[in-house]
Parts: structure tokens; sequence; C-alpha cells
């Protein structure tokens, strides 16, 4: 009965909501006099990419030593008096969901804090002194150069001997007893490097290129390369070992001409080693 009522007050979110919960908040800030800037991200900002689970993404800037009262407080927010959860992310986050299940992530930043920030798509929908944009252009900027250095850089030969080194330290520790650090290792440290490899090894789908988030490179993974995903997301409904050795047959299969004679003999090293031959 209390779950039937808790659904009954959960509204299925729609773009016209979205951009009137948006508008609200620009007005509260507006008026609020220690707040200089509003800042959306991600789909807040983008708006094509809205769905009915986007959550509302934003930064708040804020006069100099007053960020840490609105953390505290609130109450600035629209419909507060609503609010049900409010954890304390980070020393400048927090996560806020409403009690419709409306979801909210922001940072509230000091004036002089905004460039610790990394930002693609956004929104400035309140500069007050003028600069905002200006330095949230440059932000988007550094980002951007930031992820182009990072891809540069990227090593395939070191992320693959890491992602061997948690296949199988993750079904070592599994098959001791310690099944959820050992998922760990392999549902989620193996899958990260896998994933980073196959966008290293493969073009994404065509027609998929710009959907690529600089700040999170696994985000919409499933769009750009559904085969492979497909495949993963099977692996890791299974047991710890099953997925391990699921996940190296993907990477030695996507990786293809990738992967030298070394690269071959050092995963039949691992295989020998877990009996899987």
């Amino acid at each position: 009965m209390v779950n039937e009522i808790l659904m009954q007050t959960i509204r299925v979110q729609t773009l016209d909501l979205f951009l009137e919960y948006e508008d609200a908040l620009t007005a509260n800030l507006q008026a609020h006099p220690d707040v200089i800037g509003l800042v959306f991200v991600g789909s807040a900002a983008d708006h094509s990419r809205f769905d009915e689970w986007s959550d509302h993404d934003f930064f708040v800037v804020t006069k100099t030593g007053t960020a840490e009262a609105l953390r505290k407080d609130l109450s600035w927010l629209p419909n507060a008096e609503e609010i049900a959860i409010s954890p304390r992310e980070t020393a400048h986050g927090l996560k806020v969901v409403y009690s419709d299940g409306h979801v909210l992530e922001f940072a509230v930043f000091d004036d002089e804090e905004l460039e610790l920030a990394s930002v693609n798509a956004n929104l400035v929908t309140l500069d007050k002194t003028g600069e905002i944009a200006k330095r949230i252009r440059a932000i988007a900027d550094r980002t951007s150069d930031q992820a182009t250095k990072a891809v540069t850089e990227f090593n395939p030969v070191a992320r693959y001997e890491l992602f061997l080194c948690q296949l199988l330290i993750g079904v070592g520790r599994a098959r001791r007893g310690e099944a959820l650090i050992g998922g760990e290792h392999v549902r989620s440290w193996a899958v990260s490097e896998l994933l980073s490899l196959i966008r290293h090894w493969q073009h994404p789908v065509r027609g998929t290129e710009s959907k690529t988030d600089n700040l999170n490179r696994h985000r919409r993974f499933e769009l750009q390369y559904p085969t492979p995903a497909a495949r993963i997301i099977a692996a890791q409904e299974k047991s710890v070992e099953v997925c391990a050795r699921a996940l190296l047959e993907v990477a030695l299969e996507v990786g293809g001409g990738n992967l030298d004679a070394i690269a071959h003999q050092q995963a039949e090293i691992v295989k020998a080693r877990l009996g899987w031959n």
C-alpha cells in the first residue's frame, strides 16, 4: 500500500516540466543577492538529449565567501519543501531528489572557484557580472583540449595489460569467496578498461560520432558500439568467472589485428593460470 501511494506521487517528466523548472530556478537565483551566475550543463543545457530520466545538472556561482551557505541551506531551490534526499557529494557538489523522483546534480562555486569545473554542453541563464558566459566558454575549450590530449596520450598496451590483470585478480578473489570485490574487479574495473580499448580500436557507428561525451567517454557507449556493448552487458549478468571469460573473448575478437603476438601470449598466461585452456 505504501509503495502504491509513493508511486502515485512520481510524475513522468516531460520537457515542459523540465523547462519550467529551469525557468523557476533562474528566477529564484536572479532574486538572490549572493548569486552572480547560473549555468545549466548536460541535458539541462542540450535539450535535444532530454528524456524522462534526465537530471537537472547545473553550476551556481556566488559572491566570494557565500557559496557554503547555499550548499547548507537549500531553500533557494524551487519547491524546496518537496526535497526528500539531499546528500553532500563533494566539497562543492550535492545531489537532490524530490518526492516525485526529480533529480538534481549541482555544484555551488564561489566566484574564484568556477574554474575548478569542467564542462561540455552548457547554457548560461544568469550572468550578473557579464563575465560568466565568457569564463564558461574558456572552461569548455579547456575541457575539450584536455579530452583530446587524453585520447592522444592513451596507451593501449598498458590499458590492455591492466584489463588482463583485473580479470585475473577478480576471478582469483571470487574463487576464494570474495565475490563482491571480485565482481568489482571484473564487472567494473575490467569493463572500464575494455570500453576504453574498444573506443581506441574501433570507430563508432556512423552518424553517432558527435554523441561522445568528453567528460565521460563511457556514456552512450551502447549507442555508438551496439554489438560489443550487448555482449558486455550480457556478460555482466553472469557469475564473476563467466563474465571474465566472456569479456576476454570480446577483447580478443574486437581487438583483432590491434593485438600482437605478445598480447595474445599474455592472454594465454591468464587463461592458463585460471585453467581456462
